[in-house]
């Protein structure tokens, strides 16, 4: 079952997505590097391959495992100071999403929370969660962009390359911004 964003959430999610990109110089429609933004706000990110000589090896070997690493990235605090800890095995495209998830919480100044639950498992704030895949998904690519992508005819693989996203995130970025049912009515 979807979480029911906040009234007005999605909006405030585009307006800080335009906003950045103002303060970076990028036009509204230009691809967002989720690093560039981090070096933007001041939070710094560090790489999990980073830490490995900190760690004991079959714990690292869980947690870079190529496909099925139970980390992608992750926000540690030092009093209000973050620093993202992000997954450098995945995909250059899955790193963008993942920091762009980080970030999220960053920007919507969500508080730090255990990492796990009182029986042990994950601590899982559905709300907050909810709020930090909508703002990063709309970070990688706002809806003026997924609009003027589809206007522009440009093929699903050649924008998710473009805004160095997978194939996947790109479709879902066109069909929740309702690009794809503006073309369809434009050709109607």
């Amino acid at each position: 079952m979807a979480v029911q964003l906040r009234r007005g959430f999605k909006a405030e999610a585009e307006a800080y997505s335009i906003d950045f990109r103002g303060e970076l110089t990028l036009r509204p429609t230009a691809p967002l590097d989720m690093f560039r933004l981090a070096q933007h706000l001041e939070i710094p990110t560090i790489k999990l391959s980073e830490l490995r000589s900190d760690m004991v090896p079959a714990n690292y070997e869980l947690l870079a495992a190529p496909f099925d690493s139970p980390l992608s990235a992750l926000t540690m605090y030092a009093g209000r100071r973050r620093l993202i800890v992000y997954n450098d095995s995945n995909a250059p495209t899955r790193q963008q999403s993942d920091l762009g998830h980080e970030l999220a919480h960053a920007i919507l100044d969500h508080p730090p929370s255990e990492l796990t639950n009182a029986s042990g498992g994950r601590h899982y704030n559905v709300e907050l969660e909810a709020e930090a895949n909508c703002l990063s998904s709309v970070l990688l690519v706002p809806r003026t962009a997924a609009i003027y992508l589809a206007k522009a005819g440009i093929k699903l693989d050649v924008a998710a390359a473009q805004y160095n996203i997978s194939v996947a995130m790109m479709r879902m970025r066109l069909n929740q911004s309702g690009a794809m049912k503006i073309i369809a009515r434009s050709r109607v």
